[in-house]
Parts: structure tokens; sequence; C-alpha cells
């Protein structure tokens, strides 16, 4: 699965490791998980296609994007925890909802700031 660009840089599907490594603690920083979780090989396939598709900086809002989901983050009638790199890189969809959510809570945020500023 990993390869070996012209130079010298491991890759997973044309995605630098270190791209990918990075995503993944970001990931587990932002949703307080254990220090062995595991950047796995089905993480890994998820979090290189999504990061071509997207690019970092998008891949992180939409983390921060099911990080403000009530009903991800347990918020729910099983109080069950939705957070996984699979469910939120499962497809296009889960990622532009994710994304939604992102923008609106920025949006919330920034009006408060402006209404606590004036």
């Amino acid at each position: 699965m990993e390869e070996v660009n012209l130079f010298g840089q491991k890759e997973v599907n044309g995605v630098p490791t270190d791209a990918i490594q990075e995503l993944f603690d970001f990931w587990k920083q932002t949703f307080n998980k254990r220090s062995s979780t595991v950047l796995d090989t089905a993480r890994q396939k998820k979090l290189s296609a999504a990061i071509k598709a997207y690019g970092t900086d998008t891949c992180q809002k939409a983390i921060l994007g099911c990080s403000y989901s009530d009903w991800h983050t347990g918020k729910n009638p099983g109080n069950k925890q939705y957070t996984d790199l699979t469910l939120i890189f499962r497809n296009a969809d889960k990622v532009e909802m994710f994304l939604d959510i992102y923008e609106q809570e920025a949006e919330g945020r920034k009006e408060m700031d402006e209404w606590l500023n004036s």
C-alpha cells in the first residue's frame, strides 16, 4: 500500500504519509482518542482519498464539523458516538454534511463575536 515517490517520500495513493498522519493526529486530538488508537489500512485509505479530493484544511473542517454535531458526539437516544474517520469520510455526502455543520457553527460564532464586541 505504501509507495515511495521520486523524492524518497512515502505515499499512500499519491498522498504523503506525513499528511495522512497529521490529519489522523488532528482527529485523535479533536475527539480525545486514546494514544493506542491505530492508523490502520482502512483509515489510511479513507484519509488519503479525502486529502486527495478535498485537501487537508477542508478535511480538518469536516472533522471539526463532526465534533460540533450533538448527535454524532453522543447526544442521541443510544448515547453512542459516531466519530470514526471511516464515517466522516465515508463518501462525498458525509464530508459535505460535516462541512455544512462546520460552516453553520463558524457563522454562529462569528455573529456571537460581533454581537459581544459591538
